[in-house]
């Protein structure tokens, strides 16, 4: 198919029969017909390499390719693979009542149901409604579709895709691309700056990146996941247009999807709503081993989008440095500079009876400041094998909440907050922290790592605490399971904060507004007394 085919394709009465006039999209690999509540996306037929449509072959091949790998992310939206046949009036699509069955085979498209473009996810964003419902919905898909992803088993000491060499070249070759332009001395600077600690931090992560591309964490996912393939269809977060011309494109350690996504909302300008995806997808995926990787995944998809606008113009172009493009190169640089630099970590612990806002100000606390929350009642269930909003049965509530159990999560909280920290994250764990053994623990967890360190005591009235919980019980949508019941055993037992430990006491409400909370507690971190001997 050529313009001039997809022309007389775009004036068929089959397509011209919905009601409305249709529409052509067009992108360099693709043309995309909307037609009433169908979209038909045809092939170009191009070869640039990393991409061969050029013969029909191929592209039947990659409607098919197309058509199986998405449904993975959203059955609801791909139909099928339609043949365009030939007929006296010009090209049509095979099945239509205009169709012919007989006619020569022009060529193949893959027919979508189509869905409100206002749904996109970019467009939710730029309209500033991706709120906080929808952030976590997007971390619990992600982590969702991992789960159901064919693990890959790159070569050890290979190139194959997923590798850690693989890795390493296209970081290289991104640089090399950059550096053919002629680059003003401030951009020069920061790419050989950016280059420089990306080649280190490979070196530095090899041992890890070869360890999770032999236990599986390698998958053959989407590619491409970021917010403009991405929308809300039925209410429900979907994933679409997963890269199938290529499949190194979309093969990856799954730590790498969730820094390209975090990646792109940060530079939609969404960053607190990129730190609470991170977040949200952790508590689902319970990947935290993988933590050491993000920040160079995310400085490799930020510099791919800085090489890409480079090559929106030719090198020689007279004024390079003066177009959107170079523009472009220049705040995707910047981004991946910012990748290079994490800010000093700090660990803090909640304090307070179930009801008191614990999870709600953490939460907060993580958009606002970056810090990753844990949370003792995720941690608690994955322990016991149950997803985060999953319920236990009334059988089980025993033994889920038995002082064996209790002291299992927190050795997972201490062991995943060491981790965290060491990999240059600041830490929120969230739990009551109502007896002092507990509380000490971490303590000289910040202690032993010279981390400063707060105790956030969240504070409520009796009667919203109450509430709030007979609420919480009644909707049973929350990973705590802990009712009015429990909170008030909580409260007898309790061990109040001593004459020390309110030395690093910041009281804080859920009502209070994030900016307000992340200022009381940088105002309250304190370094621990030095650990004796």
């Amino acid at each position: 198919m050529d313009k001039d085919s997809i022309g007389k394709l775009l004036r068929s009465p089959a397509l011209r029969g919905h009601g409305s006039e249709p529409v052509l999209r067009e992108t360099h690999i693709s043309w995309v017909i909307l037609a009433g509540e169908y979209a038909y996306k045809i092939k170009k037929p191009v070869n640039f390499g990393f991409l061969d449509f050029s013969t029909l072959e191929q592209r039947r091949f990659f409607c098919e390719q197309e058509l199986a790998l998405n449904k993975r992310f959203a059955p609801e939206l791909y139909l099928a693979v339609v043949p365009i046949t030939a007929s006296a009036d010009g090209p049509v699509l095979a099945g239509s009542r205009q169709g012919n069955a007989g006619g020569e085979l022009l060529d193949y498209a893959v027919q979508m149901r189509r869905f409100d473009e206002a749904q996109l996810l970019s467009n939710i964003a730029a309209r500033g409604e991706l709120d906080r419902a929808l952030v976590r919905e997007l971390g619990r898909e992600l982590a969702h579709q991992q789960a159901a992803a064919q693990a890959c088993h790159p070569v050890p000491g290979s190139d194959e895709p997923g590798s850690p060499a693989a890795l390493r070249a296209a970081m290289v070759q991104n640089f090399a691309q950059a550096r053919a332009y002629p680059l003003q001395a401030a951009q020069r600077q920061l790419l050989e700056a950016v280059e420089h600690w990306s080649l280190q931090a490979h070196e530095r992560l090899l041992p890890l990146l070869a360890q999770r591309a032999a236990s599986g964490r390698v998958l053959d996912g989407h590619g491409d996941a970021h917010l403009g393939n991405i929308a809300l269809v039925d209410g429900r977060v979907r994933l679409f247009d997963c890269i199938e011309f290529n499949p190194a494109m979309r093969i990856m350690d799954s730590m790498a999807e969730i820094a390209f996504l975090c990646m792109d909302l940060q530079a939609r300008s969404h960053e607190p709503e990129s730190h609470c995806l991170l977040g949200d997808y952790l508590e689902y995926r319970g990947d935290y081993e993988g933590l050491p990787l993000l920040d160079l995944y995310r400085g490799y998809f930020a510099m791919v989008r800085a090489k890409v606008a480079l090559l929106r113009e030719p090198a020689s172009a007279a004024d390079l440095t003066a177009s959107e493009a170079y523009r472009d190169f220049c705040r995707y640089l910047q981004l991946a500079h910012s990748c290079c630099q994490r800010p000093a970590p700090f660990l803090a612990i909640t304090h307070g009876v179930s009801g008191t806002g614990k999870s709600t100000i953490a939460d907060k606390l993580v958009g606002a400041s970056g810090a990753l929350r844990l949370r003792s009642d995720v941690e608690r269930k994955r322990l016991f094998g149950l997803a985060p909003e999953q319920r236990s049965a009334p059988a089980d509530e025993a033994e889920l909440y038995s002082s064996a159990m209790s002291r299992r999560t927190f050795d997972r909280l201490a062991t995943l907050a060491g981790q965290s920290v060491a990999a240059g994250y600041a830490v929120i764990v969230d739990a009551t922290f109502l007896h002092r053994d507990s509380r000490q623990r971490f303590y000289q967890l910040a202690q032993q790592r010279q981390l400063p360190f707060a105790i956030i005591d969240c504070v409520a009235p009796p009667g919203e605490v109450q509430r709030r919980l007979q609420v919480r019980e009644q909707l049973g949508n929350d990973a705590s399971e802990a009712g009015v019941r429990v909170m008030l055993s909580q409260q007898a037992n309790a061990e109040p904060l001593t004459a020390r430990e309110r030395r690093y006491q910041v009281q804080a409400s859920s009502t209070t507004r994030a900016g307000e909370l992340w200022r009381r507690l940088q105002a309250g971190l304190r370094r621990p007394d030095p650990a004796p001997g």
